[in-house]
């Protein structure tokens, strides 16, 4: 198995309680530098009629960043980002939903040609059920859940197969801060150092060791910022994530 460590002293045998895994590049094959300008093009035709698509477009990115930023616990990431969209828009939410609600429904899954299923996505959630662990999908909390059930279904993943869905609604911060990943673990009821989170983001994914976590690089589709980032734990493929759930479970019933 060629499954590296980053570190030069094996880490010891723990057992993992949760496993946290990414979507997008990780569980669903997507190229996300290609589908996001196609995703906002698709949005910004349902707002025609309020703002041209070009202005629409910066405010929806404004918007996304003040809440990719925000560090209040007291709202949603749904809370904030409607506050501010809705401002800039010079709307009410309730002029708007609708129209969410109907591109969500209707058009959205219309752009699911971006999107293909990624060998060894189901072998590695069969693995975590089968030892017991808790499976979230910590997917970057900037789509409503309906958007995040769409994509899974891009790649013939089922949310039900999940104990926690990261998604706009019940989120109250993004990735890279640590506080989503501790945020995590207040909801499933689980020590962040007996998680282990996995993804193929150098940044976003990997960040979850400064809350305490495990982290494995899930080779593929790695995107690399080029900056400053925690040291990952492990690296491999999908199956090699899987195939190290098993051994670690194995290992702590010894």
């Amino acid at each position: 198995m060629k499954m590296m460590k980053n570190k030069p002293e094996p880490a010891p045998a723990r057992r993992f309680d949760a496993l946290l895994i990414d979507l997008d590049g990780t569980l669903l094959k997507l190229d996300l530098l290609r589908f996001i300008p196609a995703y906002m093009k698709a949005l910004a035709a349902y707002f025609s009629s309020h703002l041209p698509p070009e202005k629409f477009t910066a405010h929806l990115l404004a918007t996304i960043k003040v809440m990719m930023e925000s560090d209040d616990p007291g709202r949603t990431n749904e809370a904030v980002f409607y506050e501010d969209f809705c401002r800039r828009l010079g709307v009410a939410r309730e002029e708007i939903d609708p129209l969410i609600e109907e591109f969500y429904r209707d058009e959205f899954p219309r752009l699911r040609s971006w999107g293909a299923p990624r060998p060894h996505a189901r072998k590695v959630l069969k693995a975590a059920r089968r030892q017991g662990l808790k499976l979230v999908l910590a997917t970057q909390p900037v789509f409503p859940r309906s958007a995040v059930v769409e994509r899974l279904s891009w790649g013939g993943l089922s949310a039900a197969s999940f104990d926690l869905i990261t998604s706009l609604e019940n989120m109250h911060y993004c990735k890279p801060r640590p506080e989503y990943y501790c945020e995590i673990a207040r909801m499933i009821e689980i020590p962040p150092e007996r998680c282990l989170m996995a993804g193929n983001d150098t940044v976003e994914d990997i960040s979850a060791a400064r809350a305490g976590m495990a982290t494995f690089l899930v080779e593929g589709e790695v995107i690399d910022r080029g900056e400053a980032a925690p040291s990952f734990d492990y690296r491999g493929t999908l199956a090699e994530l899987a195939a190290l759930i098993e051994a670690d479970f194995k290992t702590a019933s010894l």
